[in-house]
């Protein structure tokens, strides 16, 4: 299963891609990127005696940008992601670290202008993402472990996010990003369990 979601993230990107680069009327841009960000989770249900606090992560990855008009563009791209928070018990003040690795693909759409030498741009759009690893304390939540009997957290993601940012000429782009889950998370019914985040990040286009 994970090889397959996998596998059809980097179809869906190099199709994409291809598509895009293969308009030579329209401008497209393609590069690299790379952030650090900051994520918890929304709890909900039986979960709400516990408090999930922000960590600190990171995400690095390939983005695509196609300008329809000098004002509207789209922009998508695919990042492997690692993020980090806390789950604290309020009544007895225990914790468990939460460690996640996964890759994410948004799609946004974008309004854009010129600002000085460069574009500055707001957008917003769906996300869907899919969970490789994810650990408390070094216990995995996606399989079988001496503390549950079954899995604790699903693998697949998804929710809305918006950008923001400004593309300085023809090769970088600061951006910041914020996304709001809602794909509950947690296997069990008895609570829920939605992922938020917010990032900053630089990219180089080609």
């Amino acid at each position: 299963m994970k090889k397959n979601v996998c596998t059809f993230f980097l179809a869906a990107a190099t199709v994409f891609f291809s598509a895009r680069l293969s308009a030579q009327d329209n401008p497209v841009s393609i590069g690299f990127k790379a952030g650090t960000s900051v994520s918890n989770y929304r709890l909900s249900g039986n979960l709400k005696g516990l408090k999930s606090k922000m960590g600190v992560g990171g995400s690095v990855g390939g983005f695509i940008k196609y300008d329809i008009n000098q004002n509207f563009a789209l922009q998508s791209g695919l990042d492997i992601y690692y993020r980090t928070s806390k789950l604290e018990n309020i009544a007895d003040n225990t914790s468990n670290k939460i460690k996640s690795l996964g890759v994410e693909m948004p799609l946004y759409g974008v309004v854009q202008g010129a600002v000085g030498s460069g574009k500055a741009f707001i957008g917003a759009g769906p996300y869907i993402g899919y969970g490789i690893i994810t650990k408390a304390n070094g216990v995995s939540l996606f399989k079988n472990n001496n503390i549950a009997d079954s899995p604790v957290m699903k693998r697949l993601d998804y929710g809305v996010g918006g950008i923001i940012g400004y593309d300085f000429g023809r090769y970088w782009q600061v951006n910041a990003t914020y996304q709001f889950g809602l794909a509950d998370l947690h296997k069990p019914k008895s609570g829920a369990m939605k992922n938020q985040g917010a990032s900053i990040g630089l990219a180089y286009k080609f």
